[in-house]
């Protein structure tokens, strides 16, 4: 059993869902770190119906975690949760995770998990081998977005290009770039969040 949180849009209805996907524990990271918190309060107040889950032994999510190994299948439980629901168009789930959340997003995707679109902010590109996943995600059909600062250390700008070009044709590579900020995006929470509401697929 993995522990998340949900946010209904008032409104009612049939909405999208997003799903989102938290950074790595050791360095503190979990569904209630602040991006994720502004991102989902944002994202709700937009219409959309929103997930925020512990990876499996983070908070009071059962299990142990695995550093990569099983946390992609988090990604899917979440995904398919979210699409059972009544509130739910379940094929308008969209997945965005930051840090290693974003990458066990891409690595939910390159094994097969389907989305409607996928917004990876600061995906960890220089801590994990990328290059066997590259054709499997070049597959998938899911819009893929990437967020970074200019600043970041643990997912440079260039390395960044280098994988977005791998992965999708040259008119999909969608890099957009935060001036100023680094990898953990302090004070720029609602600037993410309004561009994470202004390129994710509905």
């Amino acid at each position: 059993m993995l522990e998340g949180s949900l946010g209904v849009p008032d409104a009612g209805g049939l909405n999208p869902g997003v799903v989102l996907c938290h950074p790595h524990p050791a360095g503190g990271g979990e569904m209630g770190v602040q991006l994720l918190t502004v991102l989902a309060d944002y994202l709700c107040s937009q219409g959309m119906v929103v997930l925020r889950f512990n990876f499996g032994g983070v908070g009071r999510s059962e299990g142990v975690f695995s550093d990569g190994a099983d946390e992609p299948a988090d990604v899917g439980a979440a995904s398919d949760y979210l699409a059972s629901l009544d509130e739910v168009d379940g094929d308008s789930v969209s997945i965005v995770g930051w840090s290693f959340g974003a990458w066990m997003a891409l690595v939910a995707l390159a094994e097969g998990l389907q989305a409607r679109s996928l917004v990876a902010i600061a995906p960890p590109i220089i801590a994990y081998p990328w290059e066997g996943y590259t054709e499997r995600l070049t597959e998938s059909a899911a819009a893929r977005h990437y967020i970074v600062g200019d600043s970041d250390s643990i997912c440079p700008f260039t390395s960044l290009e280098m994988f977005a070009a791998a992965v999708s044709d040259e008119d999909e590579r969608n890099v957009h770039v935060l001036s100023g900020a680094d990898h953990f995006l302090f004070g720029r929470e609602n600037e993410v969040a309004r561009l994470v509401d202004g390129i994710i697929t509905r």
